[in-house]
């Protein structure tokens, strides 16, 4: 195997020796679970942002459009448009919000919880496997880090969304 230099972060060879290097390895892992997804997506034909949706909706459950729009960073009006596709493709559905009548809520239907686990059941077997043969204390420390990486790198997208409507503002 190459071993190759970047004048950006340690050689691959040297990832993992130092703790410093936690945002290369988180990257590289990153970059292959969207690899994956940009995979599945294609097998589906959905875009980025279509994908984006079908993943909220499937992780965090119905939410309503306002909520959807802004977990992945498009105005309303691109949301409903979105919606729309997904909607035409028998990903979701609408519905009226049960306490608010001026607001829709998202929900993925049955059938989009086939189609995915379709092409992702393989990588989630495999992830359950591993997850099985880890110790309880590896298991505890596992969850823990993504977990922690979770409400990090939320907490940033937060931060950059309203940075980023700051600078429109301007």
């Amino acid at each position: 195997m190459v071993t190759r230099h970047s004048t950006n972060g340690p050689p691959r060879a040297e990832l993992g020796r130092t703790r410093d290097h936690l945002p290369e390895l988180t990257d590289r892992a990153t970059i292959a679970v969207e690899s994956l997804r940009t995979q599945w997506r294609t097998i589906e034909g959905l875009g980025t942002h279509e994908r984006m949706a079908i993943s909220q909706l499937r992780v965090y459950g119905a939410m309503p459009m306002s909520e959807l729009a802004t977990r992945i960073s498009l105005s309303r009006a691109a949301v409903t448009s979105l919606i729309d596709r997904l909607e035409a493709d028998h990903w979701v559905q609408r519905q009226p919000d049960e306490h608010d009548r001026r607001r829709t809520v998202l929900s993925l239907l049955p059938r989009a919880h086939e189609r995915w686990n379709s092409v992702a059941a393989a990588f989630g077997e495999e992830l359950n496997q591993w997850a099985a043969e880890m110790s309880d204390e590896e298991w505890r420390t596992v969850a823990s880090f993504l977990n922690r990486l979770t409400q990090i790198s939320e907490r940033h997208a937060t931060r950059l969304r309203s940075t980023a409507v700051e600078r429109a503002l301007t």
